[in-house]
């Protein structure tokens, strides 16, 4: 090792058992980000191989689902939506659930989806969830770019509000981060969360505030709908969107930050603690 060291050109890489508390490297991913960006395109070339259609499938996707949603809960159901135009706020809801789900799902398999990579060279593994995150926000700003066409042609023009979005952006991905990096690293060692996970993601949409309003809900029942942080994001995005219901305050907003800020803090601890492991249980 010493000779190679004095070897001009060479920078020796040294890998330790990570700690139980240690946090992944980001100067090292960072180093990396020419990994993360062929990653990232590599996603979004792969979904859409040998397909008719290709990347019209992002723009096609959530129309599709908003239609077969219309069709059974604001035709035959007639769910009220507080003078909404049903297409509209569907799909101001489901942007963000649809981000939400993406990104937990994406991180979640991001270990188990990559073994045959992650045995054969070393590379810093979280450019990977990193690699699937970025590519769920192109996802995202297609389908927002769908949304805005709706929002205009149904008379919801854009307003300052629109300042807010970074910020609510920002909540979104530091929690759904931490969720799908928890439920990844409990896959290494447990294979059947794997199918646990696609039924809460199942009973999280029916528990959130996507298809339908809060002002259906009774009463009684908020707090416990509040007690899923996805229904305060989704009513915040649709404070900007259709100038819907209260804005939460900024106490309410730094508690969001902060509960999803150490989330991601979590899910990165336990990410680094398995992302070794799973060579070894393969």
């Amino acid at each position: 090792m010493e000779i190679l060291r004095d070897k001009p050109g060479f920078t020796p890489v040294v890998i330790t058992p990570a700690g139980k508390l240690d946090l992944p490297d980001f100067k090292e991913v960072w180093n990396y980000r020419d990994l993360l960006a062929f990653l990232v395109r590599r996603d979004l070339k792969v979904r859409f191989q040998q397909t008719v259609i290709g990347f019209l499938w992002i723009f096609l996707q959530p129309i599709i689902q908003m239609l077969i949603f219309y069709m059974i809960l604001g035709v035959f159901v007639k769910i009220p939506t507080d003078n909404v135009p049903y297409p509209v706020f569907f799909l101001s809801g489901s942007l963000v659930f649809q981000l939400f789900t993406q990104i937990v799902n994406s991180n979640a398999y991001s270990l188990l989806g990559n073994v045959s990579v992650i045995i054969k060279s070393y590379f810093p593994r979280l450019v990977l969830p990193l690699s699937a995150t970025i590519s769920s926000l192109v996802d995202f700003l297609i389908s927002f770019a769908v949304l805005l066409v709706f929002l205009l042609a149904n008379h919801y023009p854009i307003t300052d509000r629109y300042f807010l979005l970074p910020l609510l952006l920002l909540i979104t991905v530091l929690f759904s981060s931490g969720i799908g990096l928890l439920f990844g690293s409990l896959m290494v060692v447990f294979r059947d969360t794997k199918n646990l996970l696609s039924y809460i993601m199942i009973i999280w949409m029916y528990l959130t505030p996507v298809m339908f309003p809060m002002s259906i809900v009774p009463e009684e029942l908020h707090v416990y709908f509040y007690f899923n942080p996805l229904t305060s994001l989704v009513n915040a995005y649709r404070w900007v969107f259709l100038y819907q219901g209260e804005l939460p305050g900024p106490g309410d907003f730094l508690i969001s930050l902060s509960v999803a800020a150490v989330l991601c803090f979590l899910g990165l601890i336990a990410f680094k603690s398995m992302e070794n492991r799973i060579v070894d249980v393969m």
